[in-house]
């Protein structure tokens, strides 16, 4: 239940990172200005129910998405 990220930004950007439910929902959302470096976090899903999830990764270069399915 608990899922890893991980990336690189190798220039100063803001960047927002959020997971959403199949209706849309934001579970978590966390923004990030001026960042440099390697991104590490953990995120805890085992309070929230068992579906699927959306990961969000917004930057001036665009959205990425990834599912995240939580059994």
């Amino acid at each position: 239940d608990i899922f890893n990220i991980s990336f690189t930004s190798e220039e100063v950007q803001d960047f927002t990172l959020r997971v959403v439910n199949l209706l849309g929902e934001e579970i978590i959302k966390e923004d990030m200005q001026q960042y440099v470096g390697e991104y590490v976090k953990s995120i805890d899903l085992s309070k929230f129910d068992k579906t699927v999830y959306l990961l969000q990764l917004t930057t001036k270069a665009g959205k990425i998405n990834k599912k995240l399915i939580l059994q």
